[in-house]
């Protein structure tokens, strides 16, 4: 008889929702996109979005939210206004925000 259930357990689901990442590594993230959404550099949609999620940013975050700041930094990273040390740092955080919604 068929129940409903697509065949994965609730734990496991809940996983795949939520994704955790250390207070240290929230922190450093938050504190690269106020830097983004503070610099001169940055496009106008990607600073207010950086300084959005810099406030809301949190290591218990769901994982649609982290993949949404993953987005960003990728798109940050790809912005030759944006200073390329800060380019950088955005493609480091953007992949290993990727690498812990993966694992």
């Amino acid at each position: 008889m068929f129940d409903g259930s697509d065949g994965v357990s609730e734990g496991r689901s809940q996983r795949m929702l939520r994704t955790t990442i250390g207070p240290d590594d929230a922190a450093t993230v938050g504190e690269l996109l106020r830097e983004l959404g503070q610099g001169v550099g940055t496009p106008e949609e990607l600073r207010d979005a950086a300084i959005y999620w810099s406030a809301a940013i949190d290591p218990d975050m769901e994982c649609a939210d982290l993949q949404t700041i993953a987005w960003l930094l990728r798109d940050a990273s790809a912005q030759r206004r944006v200073p390329t040390a800060k380019r950088d740092r955005a493609r480091y955080w953007a992949a290993y925000l990727e690498g812990r919604m993966a694992s």
